[in-house]
């Protein structure tokens, strides 16, 4: 439980934060242009509350990941994650971080339901919702494709070449969870902008800059219509995106509207190219397209502040914002909400001397739990989907019921602090590799501990596992990697 004059003092000065774009899996620019700013603004780097990275994250352990992610052969490198996952380095700050579609998904796979890339690094899963004290972070991972957004996870290791460029695609179970949500969502997170949301801000000059986004959106193509629908539901105080490789800023007021495309058709000044294709969407509910309708949901603000950032190697204004988050809301911080002591900082300039452990989120636990017997992957051994069951959708009497279980074997037990249970499965980095893919072996998919004990928790199938008999036949192919000290201990 949060102490009164803890909760009092965050009121005062809110969260320190910092959001990347695009991290092309530059950690360790990242890290170092992060403590610059923060400098600038008489700020250390220990006193950020997170750093978000809005996808291309490129968590890539070893050169067998970089045959997981689909990216030009010109623009595959090893990148300074795997620095991070061995223990040569160690994340200065927390980190959270959502997948884009050039990601190691292979690994992200093994981490569906999220969970720890390295010490103190946390991805949200294909979707999630976690929380740090005040905030509650939702965040969405890959980007939309009309044709494969109403499949299931059906691409599993060994990829084929469309596995490789469908596996990163957002699917309608993982956004149909989102929409479940009730709770007020302070910070959302997307990798691809939502449909239409330039409109809001100075579109004309993002045209201009960028001719090629009219014309995408004059095609009906450009951005995410599920990320529309989820931005009308969740209305957040703070959406974040990357993807687009260019900074660009909205307010988004919907001012009691039911959604976007509603607020858009009382706009006078739309761009001629555009009306046509926004009255099709309108007339045809496509801004809304396999998204539920709006029901009953506290919002955290009457407004949303949407920022997306460019990829790292932009100047850093492009790619980097470092800024306090004004006031988080107190009203929906409880017993969830736990303190830790921040590390000794003789040159600390804030009061605050506590910083939040980050914490599961039980409306979101009780809805993945729900949701859970409706997951369909591909099997380990056949790597066939099941087909889908006849089930009928879930009630809110059944999401009732899992979160009355969820607060009582869970919230009530102290379980929602996420544990530090990161360890390394797979090979690290052999230093005498040249860092790049030399061969076109793929990866082998490991079974995660962290997925195995998420599982658990919620006591739910872990449909991630593999068999032993596949594992052994994927290791003859590969050298027995030792674990001698491969758990992330209790310190930060």
């Amino acid at each position: 439980m949060l102490s009164s004059s803890a909760a009092s003092t965050v009121a005062g000065q809110g969260l320190k934060i910092a959001v990347v774009g695009c991290g092309h899996g530059e950690l360790d620019t990242i890290y170092a242009t992060a403590e610059a700013e923060c400098e600038k603004k008489g700020w250390t780097l220990s006193q950020l509350d997170f750093l978000i990275i809005c996808g291309d994250f490129q968590a890539v352990r070893n050169e067998l990941d970089l045959n997981g992610m689909s990216v030009p052969q010109r623009y595959r490198k090893l990148g300074d994650f795997h620095k991070y996952y061995s223990g040569e380095a160690k994340a200065p700050v927390l980190t959270i971080v959502i997948g884009g579609n050039h990601e190691a998904a292979n690994y992200l796979f093994e981490l569906y339901h999220g969970g720890w890339l390295a010490p103190n690094v946390y991805y949200l899963g294909a979707a999630g919702v976690v929380r740090y004290g005040p905030c509650r972070i939702a965040g969405i991972s890959g980007i939309y494709n009309s044709r494969d957004y109403t499949k299931p996870h059906g691409e599993r290791l060994p990829y084929d070449r469309d596995d490789i460029r469908s596996v990163y695609h957002v699917r309608e179970y993982d956004v149909q969870r989102l929409l479940q949500l009730r709770k007020p969502i302070d910070i959302a997170l997307s990798h691809d902008w939502p449909a239409w949301i330039e409109l809001f801000g100075d579109y004309r000059d993002l045209y201009a800059k960028k001719p090629h986004f009219l014309a995408s959106a004059v095609a009906d193509n450009l951005g995410s219509k599920p990320g529309t629908g989820l931005f009308d539901h969740l209305r957040p105080s703070y959406w974040f995106s990357g993807h687009m490789h260019v900074r660009f800023s909205a307010v988004v007021d919907l001012q009691g509207q039911v959604g976007i495309d509603n607020a858009l058709a009382g706009m006078p000044d739309l761009p001629d190219k555009l009306k046509p294709i926004l009255t099709r969407s309108l007339s045809k509910g496509k801004g809304s397209k396999n998204v539920s309708p709006r029901r009953a949901v506290d919002v955290a603000a009457s407004k949303t502040e949407f920022l997306a950032l460019s990829k790292v190697g932009s100047p850093t204004s492009e790619w980097l914002e470092v800024r306090s988050l004004t006031n988080p809301p107190l009203d929906h911080m409880d017993n969830t909400s736990t303190t830790v002591a921040s590390p000794p900082d003789n040159e600390r300039t804030s009061e605050r001397k506590q910083k939040f452990e980050l914490c599961y989120d039980e409306e979101w636990l009780a809805i993945t739990r729900a949701y859970a017997p409706e997951l369909r992957i591909a099997n380990p051994e056949t790597l066939i989907v099941p087909p889908a069951t006849a089930t009928t959708k879930v009630s809110k009497t059944s999401l009732d019921e899992h979160k009355r279980w969820t607060r009582e074997n869970i919230t009530d037990k102290g379980l929602l602090q996420i544990p530090r249970n990161f360890a390394r499965h797979a090979p690290v980095f052999e230093r005498s590799n040249p860092g790049e893919a030399v061969t076109d072996m793929q990866p082998v998919e490991y079974p995660n501990q962290q997925t195995s004990q998420f599982c658990e928790l919620l006591q739910i199938e872990n449909t991630f596992a593999i068999p032993d008999i596949r594992r052994n036949n994927d290791a003859e192919t590969m050298v027995e990697f030792a674990s001698e000290s491969d758990c992330w201990g209790s310190t930060l």
